[in-house]
């Protein structure tokens, strides 16, 4: 029984792998059950699906390649003028374009670039005709860069920070010039997390299904996962969803290696823990240029989220939301999947770590404990949509999907958000075990007492920062509920996409409205009352 007690810590990790484990191998079962190889090299042959494959491997690269390009400048600019609200302003703005859910940030882009969009009104005002760039290439780029331009700003800012104070000193002596300090100074400092970043960006481009789904305007600009989507929703050809699954686990598998071969000390903080040292050195010339960069820092981030916000105010109608009983229903269901799944994300994520401390902190066992972060990290290799996929092809000669549908989005969600709660939570809770460990042991405090008493006081923020990303990521799936949703289950996410595609703009304004007061609610609750204030 001592045995038993003494090695009770290893539970929560092993219960919440098999958990992980099982879920996945499940779909796995299911897409393996289908496979077929001779169909495999048939669709690898098919001029169509080469195109796809080449096609989603090139916007990742170009979506990636632009968004550091307009990053670097925007960040080296923005870095000197930290002190400014308007400049913290714009920062905050950029990052919320980064956390909103992914098809309100599409209805925004189309709000401002679309046919009846902003620029387009301009366009006719002055005498031209309505401008159509919006579908294809150019509204997937557009879209990915207001995404993950904000991301790489944010990494670019982080790694400058490391820069010491005497660097800068020495450039002031030597009347460094604005190359002088790139190439001595902000080059060393960015280059390596710069690749990170960039490969991060690629990895989220590459299963961008709902930017590609909306904006993609037809099968010419497809990537691989929205051709799954149809084959299997749209056709219901299972043997071909099942084949281009296996092509996407494999390329995405590559991918993941790739990046987590790079990644081993790659970390990110808030703005809020930035302190850089402003030293504003530079010819008073190039403020011009800051200027310049801060134009377009407004165009990118600003001016869609502005768009977004008039349309949905001047749509907004408490008649319409009390007097639409699907609208209600979508609004119910949005708030029970993504509560649950971010809830019991926070939870599996904290059994996890429970485990991988001990072997770390105190058995200094961490090619195990790396082992075991990696069971939680395994969705990486399977987006959502396939991971659905899979679930659907092994329970639907067993149970009626539609009965346990809910349960699948919570399950699949869970999965989806514990990679980020994982990153989140992870570096601070080793943080304090490093420095409290010893004191715990010598008071016998262990458990479950020695977690809501003592830990999560001191990890309040990280939880809180934690939360609020598993919430609003759940909150604005629409792979997972797109495959698993029905009249009856239908989150805001699904009847935005439906009121778009009926074109029914005032219903999606409002869906957009009250889905952006939900996500922006569940970040202030929890950065600010859950998480409270910094000091």
């Amino acid at each position: 029984m001592a045995q038993i007690k003494k090695y009770q810590w290893l539970l929560p990790g092993l219960i919440a792998t098999f958990i992980v484990l099982s879920l996945i191998l499940l779909s796995l079962a299911g897409i393996f059950e289908y496979t077929n190889i001779k169909l495999i090299q048939q669709i690898i042959g098919d001029e169509y699906i080469q195109r796809i494959i080449f096609f989603t491997i090139y916007q990742s690269l170009l979506s990636a390649l632009l968004s550091i390009i307009i990053a670097l400048p925007l960040a080296l600019s923005v870095r000197k003028y930290l002190q400014y609200k308007i400049i913290k302003l714009i920062l905050s703005l950029a990052w919320l374009s980064f956390v909103l859910p992914v098809i309100i940030g599409v209805f925004a882009i189309i709000k401002l670039h679309g046919v009846s969009g902003w620029f387009s009104d301009i366009s006719v005002l002055f005498g031209y005709s309505k401008l159509n760039y919006i579908y294809g290439m150019n509204g997937i780029l557009l879209a990915h860069i207001f995404f993950n331009v904000p991301f790489a700003i944010r990494i670019i800012l982080f790694s400058l920070n490391s820069v010491p104070a005497e660097l800068w000193r020495i450039a002031i002596q030597n009347n460094f010039n604005r190359w002088n300090i790139f190439t001595q100074i902000e080059w060393p400092a960015i280059r390596y997390n710069l690749f990170v970043t960039a490969a991060i960006i690629f990895s989220l481009c590459f299963t961008s299904f709902v930017v590609v789904l909306i904006l993609g305007g037809g099968p010419k600009y497809s990537i691989i996962e929205v051709a799954l989507y149809y084959a299997l929703k749209i056709e219901f050809n299972i043997d071909r969803a099942v084949s281009l699954g296996i092509i996407q686990i494999f390329i995405a598998s590559c991918i993941v290696l790739i990046i987590l071969s790079f990644t081993k000390s790659f970390k990110v903080e808030p703005y809020t823990k930035l302190k850089l040292h402003n030293s504003n050195i530079e010819n008073k010339k190039l403020l011009v240029y800051d200027f310049l960069m801060l134009i377009i820092a407004i165009l990118i981030f600003l001016l869609p989220i502005l768009a977004l916000v008039i349309s949905c105010l001047t749509a907004f109608s408490y008649v319409t939301i009390f007097g639409n009983p699907s609208l209600l229903n979508s609004i119910y269901w949005t708030l029970l999947l993504g509560l649950s799944s971010g809830i019991i994300s926070i939870v599996f994520s904290v059994m996890f770590l429970i485990t991988i401390r001990k072997l770390i902190v105190t058995y200094r066992i961490r090619w195990l404990a790396n082992l075991i972060e990696l069971s939680g990290n395994l969705i990486l290799i399977l987006p959502p949509v396939l991971l659905g996929t899979g679930i659907f092809l092994s329970l639907r000669n067993i149970y009626n999907i539609q009965e346990i549908a809910p349960y699948i989005i919570i399950g699949i969600n869970t999965l989806t958000v514990i990679p980020f709660t994982l990153r989140i939570i992870g570096p601070e809770y080793l943080r304090v075990s490093y420095m409290y460990d010893k004191l715990f042991y010598a008071y016998d405090i262990r458990g479950v007492i020695r977690l809501l008493k003592f830990e999560l006081p001191l990890l309040r923020r990280s939880f809180a920062t934690a939360f609020a990303v598993a919430v609003t990521l759940s909150m604005g799936d629409l792979g997972v509920i797109s495959l698993f949703g029905s009249t009856e289950i239908r989150t805001l996410p699904l009847y935005i996409y439906q009121s778009l595609g009926s074109y029914r703009m005032d219903n999606a304004s409002v869906g957009i409205f009250i889905l952006l007061m939900l996500v922006m609610s569940i970040i202030f609750i929890s950065e600010y009352l859950l998480g409270g204030r910094d000091d």
